[in-house]
């Protein structure tokens, strides 16, 4: 989701049909949208919590991190440290891959962001908190005129991201390079097409999914940064449960697309096959999964103790 995210944000930076008045928005299909209690626990040992897959032989110690961390935001890597000595494998979410070949393809989407219809006009019920988000933003009344609902969503959750400070690249750079320094070889789950993906939820987004998309951004920037920055604490400190109290608003921006909800479908059962694939070696090693699709209903941990491995909570 991450990888998808970011090139999203990408394209609309870069750069449907103009979006009529508000309705009744569609369902939203959230995979992640319930969590299994007994996953949910506060870790004891130093740091961000972990969770333990084992079947006799193999050992997975499995990492629950954020999306992003907020700049300076800094956690105890001392388990993490202890873990990798020794590791056969780090495996990382699935991850995006997008060339220069994509560029000419991103920049024909950008029409499909794009309305000569005033953004306040488009939005209908939604112009209140357009305007509260801009104020909170510091930009101007006409910021966003010439987006349609979705590609104002997405270059307002960029400005947004850039006030919290967000670093996408953290925790992940961090582990990458403490695998490096321990020699251990680092592989995603899986491997997807970015562009293929952003071409069917921009050209397949209906009005109604657009402004949930907007509305889902705006809810998170008008709710304020500490509400981020309170769950990446959580998070640090090993509080499951505070870390995914954080806001999800963005999350259900993307979820609203076409195709997204099936995406992080397959994103969990790619994680879990390769962690399955993972325990046919013998020895151990270190996965690093989102931790709300680890402890989701239906989620990665659900899933392998569903196979027949032992999960054990945070120690």
């Amino acid at each position: 989701m991450r990888s998808v995210s970011a090139a999203l944000a990408a394209l609309a930076l870069t750069a449907a049909a103009p979006a009529r008045a508000q309705t009744a928005p569609p369902a939203l299909d959230d995979p992640e949208a319930n969590v299994v209690e007994a996953l949910v626990v506060a870790a004891r040992l130093p740091g961000p919590a972990w969770w333990k897959i084992t079947d006799g032989d193999t050992t997975l110690y499995v990492l629950g991190v954020m999306q992003a961390l907020p700049r300076g935001q800094g956690w105890d890597t001392g388990v993490l440290d202890r873990r990798l000595d020794g590791a056969f494998a780090v495996i990382l979410p699935p991850e995006g891959k997008a060339g220069l070949r994509d560029v000419p393809a991103a920049l024909a989407l950008r029409k499909r962001l794009r309305s000569d219809v005033p953004l306040d006009a488009a939005v209908g019920d939604l112009a209140p908190k357009l305007a509260r988000a801009r104020a909170t933003l510091r930009k101007p009344a006409d910021a966003y005129d010439g987006w349609n609902p979705l590609g104002a969503g997405i270059s307002m959750a960029g400005d947004y991201r850039k006030t919290v400070r967000l670093e996408p690249d953290e925790p992940e750079r961090t582990i990458q390079r403490l695998a490096r320094r321990h020699r251990v070889k680092v592989r995603p789950a899986a491997t997807y097409k970015v562009m293929p993906l952003i071409k069917t939820a921009v050209r397949g987004h209906s009005r109604e999914a657009g402004l949930l998309c907007l509305e889902g951004v705006l809810d998170e920037v008008n709710a304020g940064p500490e509400a981020a920055r309170e769950a990446a604490r959580a998070w640090a400190r090993g509080d499951v449960r505070g870390a995914i109290a954080g806001p999800r608003n963005f999350q259900r921006c993307l979820l609203a697309l076409p195709g997204m909800a099936d995406l992080e479908r397959q994103g969990t059962s790619d994680e879990v096959e390769a962690l399955s694939a993972a325990m046919r070696t013998p020895g151990h090693a270190v996965a690093v999964y989102g931790v709300r699709s680890l402890v989701a209903r239906g989620g990665v941990l659900d899933q392998m103790r569903a196979r027949g491995f032992v999960v054990t909570a945070p120690e």
